[in-house]
């Protein structure tokens, strides 16, 4: 089992392009993508509004709150990263979905 010290990675595409970013495991997508200085969408970061739904593409995450995506978009792979904190090693996600 990975120590909760060691961060995941996370292979995000924004906007046409491909950042491969440390994710302290500790901490939500939204966050660390925002700390990069990636302009990944968001509004409410509360995990209401749905503006930062992202695709996962690989990979497996946890989510603290979901009060807008429905078990269909979950189906399809939909996350919100303003609530998502990883918990395999790598993960990767689309904006460009």
């Amino acid at each position: 089992m990975t120590s909760p010290d060691v961060p995941a990675t996370a292979v995000v595409h924004l906007d046409g392009q491909t950042h491969t970013v440390s994710w302290p495991r500790g901490e939500k997508l939204l966050d660390v993508l925002l700390d990069k200085g990636l302009e990944a969408p968001y509004s409410c970061r509360e995990g209401h509004c749905g503006a930062c739904a992202t695709t996962k593409l690989a990979g497996e995450v946890v989510m603290e709150v979901n009060d807008a995506l429905e078990p269909d978009d979950l189906a399809d792979g939909l996350i919100l990263a303003c609530q998502s904190r990883p918990v395999t090693d790598s993960v990767e996600v689309s904006y460009d979905v």
